[in-house]
């Protein structure tokens, strides 16, 4: 990716044959895939209960007649009501690292950079850490060609 953005930039011209190279571009990546599992739940609950009774005896005695009287009265009344709610999800996560030197004939470095990344909106972490190489090295090689740059 790195090599055909390189190319594509129209600055240099990309070539494998290292006698016709002035510099060499080496460099290594990794990328890294992991996955985070989020889960989250909640519940509610309610619950009540009442009751009452009464009662009532009265009596009366009189020579031959009894007369009894009595009355009970009662009641209970019990509810429970609850919600509950749970929710899960997976994330993927992707992570790149690159790391570049260009390297001199002569075997001195003469430009390095590292770039990371999380991904972008519509590419992938690789594809977006060898778009940040490459603009790295561009804006570099832009300070280097202003009037008053200093000379490395």
């Amino acid at each position: 990716m790195i090599i055909d953005a390189i190319g594509g930039s129209k600055r240099f011209i990309v070539t494998e044959n290292k006698e016709k190279a002035d510099l060499v571009l080496k460099g290594s990546a990794i990328e890294k895939t992991s996955e985070e599992f989020h889960a989250l739940g909640s519940s509610t609950s309610v619950a009540g209960a009442a009751g009452g009774h009464s009662s009532s005896v009265t009596g009366h005695a009189n020579g031959s007649t009894a007369s009894v009287n009595g009355s009970s009265q009662g009641g209970f009344a019990a509810r429970k009501m609850g919600i509950s709610d749970s929710q899960a999800s997976t994330e993927t996560i992707n992570d790149a690292r690159v790391s570049v030197r260009l390297i001199a004939v002569d075997g001195d470095v003469v430009w390095s950079t590292t770039q990371e990344s999380k991904g972008g909106k519509f590419k992938g972490a690789s594809a977006d850490a060898a778009d940040k190489v490459v603009k790295q090295l561009l804006r570099d090689l832009s300070k280097l060609e202003e009037p008053n740059a200093p000379k490395r």
